[in-house]
Order: C-alpha cells, then sequence, then structure tokens
C-alpha cells in the first residue's frame, strides 16, 4: 500500500511518500479499514519534528483521524456488527482496557494506550487496521472527508466544554482560535449545549466564516488591548463563563480579564506559548477554574458519534490534498491560514 512516514524527524520534507507493507488483522475482533480521507492535526506535526515531548519510534506512519470502508472484520467484529462494506470512522485513542484506570471508568487516565500515528503506525496510507471496539459507523449523509475531520477534534471539544467546563443552556462561552478544528468543534459543541458562542481569531475572514455556522458575535484578537475590552463590552461588563483556548500564552492576560465570576477556564495547547503568571488572590476571589483537558474518555467520543448519526455534528473541512502531498498540508497547518480541518484523500 502506499504511505506517509517519517525514518527521521525534521521539517514537512521529512515526510515520505511511498510504499509500506500491508496492515496485518490480529485477532478475531480486528478490523482492516480502507482509508478513504486521514485528518492532519498539530500533533502529527510534532511527531514529525519530534517538538513539545512527542517522540515516536521511528519508522512511523503519521496520523490520528481516519474515515473510511471496512474491507475484512474478525469473527468477533462480525458479531458486533461490523460488516465489510460499511463505512466507519475510528477512535485514534486506544486504552488497555486492563490497568486500574481503566477498570474503573477513567480510561483517559491509561497508561498503556495504544494511539494510531504514535505507538501503532497511522493514518496516512491506504489501509489500516484496528481493534472493533474502536470502529464506529458514520452516516450516509457524511462524507469521508467531513468524518474525518471528526476525532480528535470533538472528542478534545466534547470533553473540554461537559467534563471539564460543565457548559450549561445560557451561558457564554469564548472560543479562542476559531478557525481550527478544536475552535471549530467547539462552537458547533457549545451551540447544541444552548450556549452563547463568542468566538476570536486572528483574522476577519475567519470571523466571518463562524458567523456563517453560527457564532452569536466575533473579536479579532489581533490588537492585545482592545479584543479584552470589547468581549467585556459584549458582556456588559460581566465577563464569559466559559474559555475555550489552544494557543497559550498571548491570550492568556486577556482571557484572565474577561472571565466572569465562577468562570471557567480550559486549555487543550499552547501553540503560541506556554509560561503565563497567574494571580491566585483574584482566582480564588473569583470563584475561577483553570484547567486542562487531561486526555480523552472513549466515552466522549460514542457520545460524539451517537449524536453526529443524528445529524446535530458534523466535521468541517478547510482544505483537502491528496496523500501524496501530505508536505504541503503540513505547510498550511504551520501557516495557520486555513479555517477547519486539513485533510488528505487516498
Amino acid at each position: 500500500m502506499k504511505a506517509v512516514y517519517i525514518e527521521e524527524r525534521g521539517g514537512p520534507e521529512a515526510l515520505i511518500y511511498g510504499d509500506a507493507p500491508d496492515p496485518e488483522m490480529r485477532g478475531d475482533d480486528s478490523v482492516l479499514i480502507r482509508i478513504r480521507a486521514a485528518s492532519v492535526n498539530r500533533f502529527d506535526l510534532n511527531a514529525r519534528a519530534g517538538e513539545n515531548g512527542v517522540m515516536v519510534g521511528l519508522p512511523r506512519i503519521l496520523g490520528l483521524d481516519l474515515a473510511g470502508e471496512v474491507l475484512d472484520a474478525g469473527a468477533a467484529a462480525l458479531e458486533a456488527g461490523i460488516l465489510p462494506g460499511a463505512r466507519v470512522v475510528a477512535d485514534p485513542r486506544m486504552p488497555c482496557q486492563t490497568c486500574s484506570s481503566c477498570r474503573s471508568g477513567r480510561d483517559e487516565d491509561c497508561g498503556n494506550r495504544f494511539d494510531l500515528g504514535s505507538r501503532l503506525d497511522g493514518t496516512y496510507a491506504e489501509m489500516i487496521a484496528v481493534p472493533a471496539r474502536s470502529v464506529h459507523a458514520i452516516p450516509d449523509t457524511l462524507s469521508f472527508e467531513d468524518a474525518a475531520a471528526m476525532p480528535i477534534v470533538f472528542k478534545t471539544a466534547w470533553r473540554m466544554l461537559t467534563t471539564k467546563a460543565r457548559a450549561q443552556p445560557g451561558e457564554t462561552v469564548l472560543v479562542h482560535a476559531i478557525g481550527s478544528g478544536v475552535g471549530t468543534a467547539a462552537l458547533q459543541i457549545a451551540k447544541l449545549l444552548g450556549c452563547r458562542v463568542i468566538a476570536t481569531a486572528g483574522a476577519d475572514w475567519k470571523l466571518d466564516r463562524a458567523l456563517e455556522m453560527g457564532a452569536d458575535e466575533t473579536v479579532n484578537y489581533a490588537d492585545p488591548e482592545t479584543w479584552p475590552e470589547i468581549v467585556l463590552a459584549l458582556t456588559e461588563g460581566e465577563g464569559v463563563d466559559v474559555i475555550i483556548d489552544s494557543v497559550g500564552a498571548p491570550l492568556w492576560d486577556g482571557s484572565f480579564r474577561v472571565l466572569g465570576r465562577q468562570g471557567r477556564f480550559v486549555t487543550c495547547g499552547v501553540t503560541a506559548g506556554h509560561r503565563v503568571s497567574l494571580h491566585l488572590g483574584q482566582t480564588f476571589l473569583r470563584g475561577l477554574e483553570i484547567m486542562g483537558i487531561g486526555g480523552f474518555r472513549t466515552s466522549d467520543f460514542e457520545t460524539v458519534m451517537r449524536l453526529t448519526r443524528q445529524g446535530m455534528l458534523r466535521g468541517t473541512v478547510g482544505r483537502v490534498f491528496p496523500l501524496s502531498e501530505a508536505a504541503e498540508a503540513h505547510r498550511l497547518m504551520e501557516s495557520r491560514d486555513f479555517f477547519g480541518k486539513i485533510v488528505l484523500t487516498t
């Protein structure tokens, strides 16, 4: 099969498009999938470059997210209703199911996960074999590209808004970097939860797209001095209830300023810097909660896919590249000049 892999760490030029061994099915619960689309995640860039503590074994086929068709399934998978020809996605994070965290229902803390594109070969390929427990059906109304744009970012946004922030109907949610995959997923989920959404970005064209997707208000955060004033004006000085952030340090001071009483700030990334100062006095006086996502729970993705099959959620695709142009897709992600997910097709 054709695949994109790395043999050494480096820039986009380190990505090799070439031949790789076909995957082997292992066990009765194994499912062989013909990949039709795979999306690009920030994790892939870190794995390629060996940055931010992401060090994968070499050689490695990259990629977390996929959508495709079932080619073959073991006996246990067939009994579970996973049949050849089915249109599916796969959960890229597979807890071990045997450790104490998994047994207690906290599989986000599993220390022995089998992750695609990290511990296992990933989705930048024409085929992949995965356990049946990670496979989820997608509706015929969802394209492979839209479906491939969902797994990691929707798992992330769902956990941030529900488990961590406990967002409630009528609350105001500020979503930073609305053009990112997590940003577009958080916008959909927050609206589904009945929240008011203020979306931010550094480019007006991205804010226009956010309004088309249902954002209630938008703010350009290019000027660090003025954007918090605009948010406070939009909330009549009360501030926001929840902030969803993946940017980090450049937006921290303004975010802390606009977080209302009992506000919850949840971070899933620090793409622009990680060191900030925290005013502990204001934190306890205002009852603030500063939280990290802290992993992913398998049940979250099951919920996301159930809502997707009900037509309530769908991936947002920004650009599509053929698999052979994965290096160009990585360069585009590094430029941040996109809205939604960057997808590779095979």
